[in-house]
C-alpha cells in the first residue's frame, strides 16, 4: 500500500506576487524613455519612505530633493570613517596572529632540534654502558 498517491493532475499554483511581464506602462527608463534604450543605461530609482535613491556608477546616491539626505550623508561619512578603523583593527589583529603563528613555529623547531640532541645522547650513554 503506497503511502503517497499520485493524482491525475499536478495541484494549480497560485502567484501571489502580482503580475511579472514587464510593458510600457510599468517600465520606466531616465533619459528618452524609449525602450530600446540598453537596459544597463538605465537609471534606477528606489523611494523607501521619504528616502529617495538612485543607482549611478554603482552606487546609491541619495536624491537632493529628499528628506534627511543631509542627515543621511553624516551617517554615512561616521559608518565609513568606523568601517575604515574596524577594517585597520582586523589588520593589526591579522598581523599579531601571523607573528604568533612565525614564534610558534620557530619554537616547535627549537624543541624538535632538542628532542633529537637528547635522543642522540641517550643512545650514546646506553652504548656507553654496553661498552662497560
Amino acid at each position: 500500500m503506497p503511502f503517497f498517491k499520485r493524482s491525475a493532475k499536478p495541484p494549480k499554483r497560485r502567484l501571489d506576487a502580482g503580475n511579472t511581464t514587464l510593458s510600457k506602462s510599468n517600465l520606466s527608463l531616465a533619459g528618452t524613455g524609449e525602450l530600446g534604450e540598453s537596459v544597463n543605461n538605465a537609471l534606477v530609482k528606489l523611494k523607501l519612505g521619504q528616502h529617495e535613491l538612485s543607482f549611478q556608477d554603482g552606487e546609491w546616491i541619495a536624491e537632493p530633493g529628499s528628506q534627511s539626505s543631509s542627515k543621511d550623508g553624516v551617517e554615512v561619512n561616521r559608518l565609513q570613517k568606523l568601517n575604515a578603523q574596524l577594517k585597520e583593527e582586523n589588520n593589526y589583529l591579522k598581523y599579531k596572529i601571523e607573528v604568533l603563528l612565525d614564534m610558534m613555529a620557530a619554537s616547535t623547531a627549537d624543541c624538535n632540534v632538542m628532542e633529537k640532541e637528547l635522543d642522540t645522547l641517550q643512545s650514546q650513554k646506553q652504548g656507553r654502558r654496553v661498552a662497560r
